[in-house]
């Protein structure tokens, strides 16, 4: 290290100034150690619930609206959510927590430590409610992860064949025309 110029100039003008140096690099350094034990569990379990439901919801949106390759479009999750119906679909149901869980991601994400509450998932926990009534959920985390199956049967495209027979089933329950039902 002796072979770079002006080197020896360097250590001794920083010299007088090696401990306060040293104290802001612990500094630093006991900030980095606390972000990075921050609770890597829950991000997985997370990002691997918003991974799964993504996969299901390229192939809803894929053959919904006849895109051949969703991904060469690269739209965001938040904008694919977004294109899922608001009403009179099996897809409606589940929108809601797929943004909120979208949003719960991003949050994980981006805030070092950050921990989900409950109130910020309460599309998530609304379709529990319904569909897993006799469960509680206090932990946002494994509402999630119970959220993500739903979601995917949900986003799941029956064949054309089976379209017909659920149109038929949910028409006659509802009486709504197959145009309004997406």
């Amino acid at each position: 290290m002796r072979d770079i110029e002006g080197i020896d100039e360097l250590i001794a003008a920083i010299a007088p100034h090696r401990r306060e140096i040293e104290d802001e690099f612990e500094r630093h350094n006991r900030r980095f150690l606390e972000l990075a034990a921050a609770d890597h569990d829950t991000i997985g379990r997370v990002l691997r619930a918003h991974l799964v439901i993504e996969n299901f919801l390229n192939h809803f949106l894929e053959q919904t609206y006849k895109i051949e390759e969703i991904e060469a479009v690269r739209l965001s999750f938040f904008q694919k959510a977004m294109l899922l119906p608001a009403k009179l679909s099996g897809a409606a149901l589940v929108r809601p927590g797929i943004l909120q869980l979208n949003a719960a991601r991003n949050r994980l994400g981006h805030q070092i430590p950050y921990a989900i509450q409950m109130h910020e998932i309460s599309g998530i926990s609304e379709v529990l409610r319904i569909s897993r009534s006799k469960l509680q959920f206090d932990n946002p985390v494994a509402a999630i992860e119970a959220f993500a199956p739903i979601a995917c049967a949900f986003l799941a495209v029956p064949p054309p064949h089976l379209q017909e027979v659920f149109l038929k089933a949910f028409n006659a329950i509802h009486s709504y025309t197959p145009e309004q039902i997406v």
